[in-house]
Formats: structure tokens, C-alpha cells, sequence
């Protein structure tokens, strides 16, 4: 013979086999990742060096730039492009060649300024080197030559006046009698090529 239980002990059993499905599955599951970092011990990391604030990066050292040579663009092969200064050239100082030369930075400037064309190493009067810069040398002025010329680029005494005789260099001349013309050089015809010569008239 079954024995029947109370209602009411017959709802607690179904309701209790009814909700433990449901309590399983609300239960969290293990996470087996976080158990294992939570497992694992923490690595020491090696010290890294701050930036401190304010702190800046060192400039490159400049480079000073050499001033372009426009003589390509201006004249000639184996001529050089020489200013034209404004100040006489009797006056011409380093001062006065350098506030020049520092003037010229375009071709623009070359044209505002002037210039001419000159074969340094064979020009009379500008052997050498641009006089408006305070270079080379007037070989037509030198004192009591009678002829001169420019030769490589240096000025050479041909002859000089009465009175006076080729120093022993051929870059001046020295009176006759004085110690340094005991050996005097020999008055000479230039012969070289293309060579310019001037003849004075009269002494300097």
C-alpha cells in the first residue's frame, strides 16, 4: 500500500527538484586564466630612465656656406668677374673690399654693382687679383718702370728709366749705384704669349 504524502510536502519536493536546475546554472563558472594569473607571481621589471621636463634636444652645430662664384655665369672661360667698387681705387681698404665683396650675394647684385671681365693672369693693370677687393696689383704704376707686364699673374719690370735699373726679382726698380743693383738684371723684351706691356713716358 503508497502511502500518500501531504499536498503540501509534495509541493516542497517539486519545487525543490524544479528550482536546483536553475541554481546550477546561475552559479559562475571557474575561470581557469584568471586563476592561473592570480596563481602566478609578479615579474620585476628593470628601472627606466625618465625624460625630466624642459629637457631639449642639442641643435646641430651650423655649417658656414661658401659664397657662390657667379665669374662662371658672368664671363668668359679663365676670366674672373671683378666688382666694380665706388670707392676710387686709391682709397680701397680691407674695409671697403670686404663691405663689397659681402654685398654681393645674387647675380642681381653683380648687375647693381657692376663688373667687368678681367684674365687675372694676364691683365696690366689688374694682375693677380681684383684691386676693387683689395687684391692683385697695377703693374702700370710702378714707380720708374719704363715697361712692364703681367706674367702668371705677378707684374714684371722689362726696363725702367734713366737713372734706374731692374731690381735683380724683376718686380721693381732701384737707382743705379745703390747696393742693391750691384746685380742688377738685364732689361728684357717680353716674349711670352698674349703677355700685356705697358711703356711709360715719362718717370713716375
Amino acid at each position: 500500500m503508497i502511502t500518500r504524502l501531504p499536498p503540501v510536502v509534495a509541493r516542497l519536493v517539486v519545487l525543490f527538484l524544479v528550482a536546483t536546475p536553475l541554481l546550477t546554472l546561475a552559479s559562475p563558472l571557474p575561470n581557469a586564466a584568471a586563476d592561473a594569473a592570480a596563481a602566478a607571481p609578479l615579474a620585476a621589471r628593470a628601472p627606466t630612465p625618465t625624460r625630466r621636463m624642459g629637457q631639449r634636444k642639442a641643435k646641430k652645430a651650423e655649417v658656414p656656406t661658401h659664397k657662390k662664384d657667379y665669374s662662371s655665369f658672368l664671363c668668359p672661360a679663365l676670366s674672373v668677374a671683378c666688382p666694380v667698387s665706388a670707392v676710387p681705387l686709391e682709397e680701397i681698404t680691407p674695409d671697403t673690399a670686404a663691405a663689397l665683396e659681402g654685398s654681393l650675394n645674387s647675380l642681381a647684385d653683380w648687375f647693381k654693382a657692376g663688373f667687368e671681365c678681367v684674365e687675372l693672369a694676364t691683365e696690366l693693370n689688374q694682375c693677380g687679383g681684383c684691386l676693387s677687393l683689395a687684391q692683385g696689383q697695377d703693374c702700370a704704376v710702378i714707380a720708374n718702370a719704363r715697361a712692364t707686364g703681367c706674367e702668371n699673374g705677378s707684374c714684371t719690370v722689362y726696363s725702367c728709366f734713366e737713372g734706374y735699373t731692374v731690381s735683380p726679382d724683376r718686380k721693381t726698380c732701384v737707382k743705379r749705384g745703390a747696393p742693391s743693383s750691384t746685380s742688377a738684371a738685364t732689361p728684357v723684351t717680353p716674349l711670352t704669349p698674349g703677355a700685356q706691356v705697358v711703356l711709360n713716358t715719362v718717370p713716375s
